[in-house]
Formats: structure tokens, sequence, C-alpha cells
């Protein structure tokens, strides 16, 4: 397995939840890391907690479902490293609704955030990784992209379609030298979790309804998580693939 240490590493949606995690988790390996979001308090603290263990970190504030904005950041990286090495695209966004219930604004605004973000910086990151010898990509989908639940139209649309792109960025790009993957993570405890579950109850006592659907009988961690990004990235003879980290929820349901 290869080693990411001194190499640098974009995070989008570095903010929280996964993307946090894998930031943390690159930098604990010796890696420069530069995260994108839309929340620059929250991005702010995160730099602040991978440096105070004395490791490298940069914030840049990014709406990720604007296409020139995803250009500018990867000038930025491009500007203050020389290169990219790694990508972990985990910006996303939770909706809920039926053909019915889902508004024209809801279904553009998941499709914004869930996929064509992870597009635009794939497009813009790609050529990058190339002129610096090679690396990987990893895209969170979700197993809601897998195995479908009720009420998840535009969600489950946006993520089923990351990773027929996963797969076919890979098919372009595996010859370049570029490892390119996805994550579908089964329920997984970041504030996006917890949001949907506030809007079903008490969300403690909704978080442990959940886990105990999945047979390893709870919800999983964004470390768990990150600790697969950082697999995928290194391994180096996987490619257009889609690991599923669920708690054993898909085989329960298929």
């Amino acid at each position: 397995m290869k080693s990411i240490k001194n190499k640098v590493v974009l995070v989008t949606g570095g903010a929280s939840g996964i993307g946090r995690a894998v930031a943390i988790k690159a930098a604990e390996e010796g890696a420069k890391v530069t995260l994108a979001d839309v929340n620059e308090e929250r991005g702010k603290e995160v730099v602040n907690a991978i440096r105070k263990n004395g490791k490298e970190a940069h914030f840049f504030k990014v709406d990720l479902s604007d296409p020139a904005q995803c250009e500018k950041l990867l000038e930025d990286v491009v500007a203050l490293h020389g290169a990219l090495h790694f990508l972990c695209n985990s910006v996303g966004k939770q909706t809920y609704g039926t053909a019915e219930t889902t508004t024209i604004d809801m279904w553009h605004q998941a499709l914004d955030v869930n996929l064509h973000a992870l597009f635009y910086a794939s497009k813009y990151a790609i050529p990058v990784i190339r002129d610096s010898g090679g690396g990987a990509v990893v895209q969170i989908s979700s197993v809601q992209g897998l195995a479908c639940q009720e009420n998840v139209l535009a969600y489950a649309t946006s993520k089923g379609a990351v990773i027929s792109m996963t797969r076919a960025l890979a098919m372009d790009h595996a010859k370049e030298g570029i490892a390119i993957n996805c994550i579908c993570p089964g329920s997984i405890d970041t504030p996006l979790l917890r949001e949907g579950a506030a809007a079903h109850g008490p969300v403690e006592e909704v978080l442990r309804q959940w886990g105990a659907s999945h047979p390893i009988g709870r919800i999983g961690t964004p470390a768990e998580v990150a600790e697969a990004v950082l697999f995928l990235w290194t391994s180096g003879f996987i490619a257009g693939q889609s690991l599923v980290i669920d708690g054993g929820l898909i085989s329960k349901i298929l």
C-alpha cells in the first residue's frame, strides 16, 4: 500500500461528518490537508484542531455546487502546494420526498450538491492529480444508491448517479495512474444524520432504532469511513468499485 505522508490531500465537504474525519485522519498520517466547504466556521475549527496536533491544514470557503468556485479552488490548491495527489468528495445534502412532494427546487438542490459538486471537483482535480504523478479519488455515495427506502427520491437518485459516475471516471483515468472509487455508507453518526433523525422524534432514540436495524446493531462512525477512504486512496489495484460500509444493512435488505 502507498503512503500519503507528505502528499497533498483535498477534502470537499470537510467541515463536518465524514469529510471532517477524513481530513483529520489524513493529517494524522502526515498528509498536507486542504478542506473545502461552505461552512467557514466549522471548517476553520477542523483546521485549528489539526494544527494543534502539529500537522498541516488549510481551509477554503467554497460553494462546491458552483463550477467556477470549484475551478478556482483547484487553482488555489496548486498555488499553495504545487500539486494534488488525493481527493475525497464528501459534500452531501439529505432530502426527503416522493415524486409528488419533492419540489423542483429540492430536486435541483439534491443533484447540485450530491452529484454535480462531485463532478465539478473531479473535473478540475483529475488533471492536477495526473500532472502530480498520479493518485486517487474517493467519492462518498450511500447505500441509498444501491437499495432504497421510501420517501428519498432525489437523494437516492443522486447517490445512484455517483456510483455510475465513479465507474465511468475510473475507466477513463485508471490508465493515467488515478484510482477512482466510491464508498456507500449506511447510517453514520454525522450532523446530517442527526438532522434527519430530529424529524422523526428524539434524536438519540431514533439513532438507537436506526442502529438496531443494522445487523451489527449500531450506526457507524465517521472515523470508520475515514479508514476506508485511506484504504482506497492507497490500495493501488482497486478501481471503479463501490465499497459498502453499512454494518450489514444491504445484506439484510437484499
